[in-house]
């Protein structure tokens, strides 16, 4: 038996990139992704709103020698809320500005072993959602990406409880390349019950 990893949808079909979450509308505002440059980046970067709203997740399913990630519907929807992040200022680390404040901010990390870019770090604040923030620091990381020799893929994690990001990295040709049912250790605050690492891959080739 091949070990295998599977998305299944509400109507029991293999998941495609259709029936998104789409958050709300909203007016837009001029962005630009930038390397972060000076600790007033920085204090933006902690006061992002990374938390989420989301009445689908997906529950994730195994037999002896696979896993499927099956959606489902929870009621009421779910709220999750992450820890402000606080990374250190490098050429790696990027920022999302409209004028003053910071949309959104992404930061990679080099794995030598693996010439994998692994992204540590991707948020975007919530008044900014549904603008092509996340999509522009996405190719931004992957420009940035490339600028290291043989690099071969940028890779991420994210949980099964998140839906609305799942669905991002699907839609920006991330493929999920694993998971991990014992990352995140019991009693750490915050996490939901059945709350499983996912990990996501996307070709630089």
């Amino acid at each position: 038996m091949i070990a295998s990893l599977q998305l299944h949808r509400l109507d029991g079909h293999a998941a495609g990139t259709s029936g998104v979450w789409k958050p709300g509308e909203m007016a837009r505002r001029a962005v630009v992704v930038r390397v972060a440059a000076a600790p007033g980046d920085l204090d933006g970067i902690g006061k992002i709103d990374a938390s989420y709203s989301t009445d689908r997740i997906y529950r994730v399913r195994r037999s002896e020698l696979g896993f499927w990630l099956d959606e489902e519907q929870v009621s009421p929807p779910l709220q999750k809320t992450y820890s402000r992040p606080s990374p250190q200022l490098s050429d790696r680390l990027l920022v999302a500005s409209a004028g003053t404040e910071i949309a959104g901010y992404g930061e990679l990390r080099f794995d030598s072993w693996s010439r994998r870019a692994e992204i540590e770090g991707l948020a975007v604040s919530a008044g900014f959602r549904g603008q092509g923030v996340g999509r522009s620091l996405i190719q931004e990381l992957d420009e940035r990406a490339r600028q290291e020799p043989s690099t071969r893929c940028l890779w991420l994690e994210t949980q099964n409880v998140n839906y609305p990001a799942v669905q991002f990295y699907r839609r920006m040709g991330f493929r999920l390349c694993g998971l991990d049912e014992t990352l995140y250790r019991p009693g750490i605050p915050g996490l939901l019950p059945g709350e499983v690492a996912l990990y996501f891959a996307r070709d630089l080739a």
